[in-house]
């Protein structure tokens, strides 16, 4: 009984001496700090968020679409611009020394990543990126190993990997054929320096020469190439199958202007043709396009080696523009319109 008194009382001295202000503000500050160096300790732990750069680079109107698409998805999976994420971005198509001058530009930097779109952006930067460690995820090239910049779609192997085209010129011939049953002579306007028109250009030639339908072949190096096949176009064409082809599609305003002044049916490679007035397009949506290479961007981010990634397909769809069908005089059966993902209706 005795020590509990001497204890009680020893407790209330030392509630008094708490009590004197000097050591009230003694105790708090040693309570404040304490709290400090938890805080601190708690931050020491906390893994850094880690920060990239990745450059962006397109030749062509159309990649413009791409690239969004890429950012668009890029910011699904957490990279947000201005956050964690820096993205060297010159906002418009580059090309010939240019393009060569912003990718060295990106390298030099040592970027973390390379995004681009179009074949000639995609050969350019497997020639920038040589002897760096800069991994490209193009989308999309359209054939990769025609364009010479890997032997093997399934190992890539050295820097690169993306999102391909699919070599569907046969079903979208076959397509244009329905919808338009009327074809007899079709001409095709080509840039022969791209591996990619030329590859389309390939395939299309061994289908037609099994269908009876007559070919006149226009090839364009150059803008000015592009008016002298309009201003040279027989008349008895009565249609006109674009490959992809940025120096051709960059003039499509004037090749559809031509096509429907002269009831000619058109078909394109991507929904961009449509949306321009063309009457069919077979193949890829280039948004949607930036959006799949998203998915293979974040793996290499990841620490995942590009040339162990497989090169993936881009998804081809179907778009239909039923003005202009209406204005060249063509029906489009309901079941084919029912097929098609995109379709333009003569009240838009």
């Amino acid at each position: 009984m005795q020590h509990l008194e001497a204890w009680a009382r020893s407790m209330n001295r030392f509630g008094k001496y708490l009590e004197r202000p000097m050591v009230r503000h003694l105790a708090l500050l040693l309570a404040f700090g304490g709290s400090v160096l938890l805080l601190a300790a708690c931050d020491e732990q906390k893994p850094e968020t880690p920060s990239y750069t990745i450059g962006l680079v397109t030749n062509n109107p159309n990649g413009m679409r791409n690239l969004e698409g890429f950012r668009d998805g890029m910011a699904k999976f957490g990279y947000v611009a201005g956050k964690n994420v820096t993205y060297i971005d010159h906002k418009k198509p580059l090309r010939g020394g240019d393009l060569k001058a912003v990718l060295k530009d990106i390298v030099d930097n040592k970027a973390d990543l390379i995004f681009t779109a179009g074949t000639p952006t995609g050969v350019a930067a497997y020639h920038a990126t040589k002897g760096s460690k800069v991994p490209v995820v193009f989308g999309v090239i359209a054939d990769p190993v025609r364009a010479g910049v890997m032997t093997n779609l399934s190992t890539p192997g050295g820097n690169m990997t993306g999102v391909k085209l699919s070599q569907n010129q046969a079903l979208r011939l076959e397509l244009f054929m329905l919808i338009a049953p009327h074809i007899k002579k079709m001409a095709i306007l080509y840039n022969p320096n791209d591996s990619a028109p030329s590859s389309a250009v390939v395939q299309i030639r061994e289908i037609i020469n099994k269908t009876g339908i007559k070919l006149q072949l226009f090839k364009c190096a150059d803008s000015a190439a592009v008016s002298s096949a309009l201003e040279n176009l027989d008349a008895d064409v009565d249609s006109i199958f674009l490959v992809p082809d940025s120096v051709v599609n960059k003039r499509i305003k004037d090749i559809v202007k031509l096509a429907n002044a002269r009831k000619i049916a058109l078909s394109g490679p991507s929904g961009a043709q449509i949306r321009q007035g063309g009457l069919m397009s077979f193949g890829i949506n280039h948004r949607d396009v930036g959006d799949q290479a998203e998915r293979i961007a974040d793996q290499i981010l990841k620490g995942g080696n590009a040339g162990d990634i497989p090169v993936e397909t881009a998804r081809s769809v179907l778009g239909l523009n039923l003005k202009t069908a209406n204005a060249i005089g063509i029906k489009i059966s309901d079941e084919i319109v029912r097929q098609a993902k995109e379709v333009i209706r003569p009240d838009e």
